[in-house]
Order: structure tokens, then sequence, then C-alpha cells
């Protein structure tokens, strides 16, 4: 949505704004900063990932729910935090800064590779 700006075209699922900032109906703040739970796997990239684990965001595009999802978070509306197409891997949060939900979550994806 941001200028119109060709993606990747990797997954079908649609990337939008959150909304805009300050906005009467907004609640929430733009960009999500911070620390929100992740739901609903469908992978064994979150083998011995306990549903409803914390990883850390920093964003305010969001990628829809759809064929791909493979893991959802809610922040204002219900999106992908994390898709899955071929041998393509996408996820919303940081891993990296997820200590250790995101560290299991990296060593998932180095076990889904090999």
């Amino acid at each position: 949505e941001e200028n119109n700006v060709e993606c990747l075209n990797i997954f079908d699922e649609d990337v939008k704004y959150f909304g805009k900032p300050g906005g009467q109906d907004q609640k929430l703040k733009i960009p999500q900063i911070g620390w929100n739970n992740i739901f609903d796997f469908k992978s064994p990239l979150f083998e011995n990932v306990p549903r409803n684990s914390y990883t850390y965001f920093v964003h305010s595009y969001y990628a829809a729910l759809g064929g791909h999802t493979i893991a959802t978070t809610d922040y204002i509306l219900p999106y992908s935090s994390a898709l899955h197409k071929n041998n393509f891997y996408g996820v919303q949060f940081h891993p990296e800064k997820s200590a250790g939900v995101g560290e299991q979550i990296l060593k998932n994806f180095i076990q889904l590779i090999n």
C-alpha cells in the first residue's frame, strides 16, 4: 500500500497499512512496537513453540490472513504473523529479538532447510 510499490509477488496476501496514526477509530498506536503473541500455528516452523508465545514486533503494515498464513497475531485486527509458500518463509516479527521463542523458531527454520 505504501506508494504503490511492487512487492516480490511470492505470497497472494495483500500487505496493508494498519490505519491513520492517531485516527479517532485507532485505539492502539502505529507502528506496533513491542511484544505480542503468535498463535494458530500451521507449520513445523513452530514445533516446540507454545501457543500464544510472545515475539517482538516493529511494524506499521500487515499481511492479511490467507491461504499461506502459518501463524496469526491480533493487533487492531487478526493478521498473518508468518507465511509459507514453497521454499519461502516470512515472519512479521523479529525472531532475533524474541528471546527463547525466537531462538526455537530459528532452530526450526535451520532444520527445515537442511
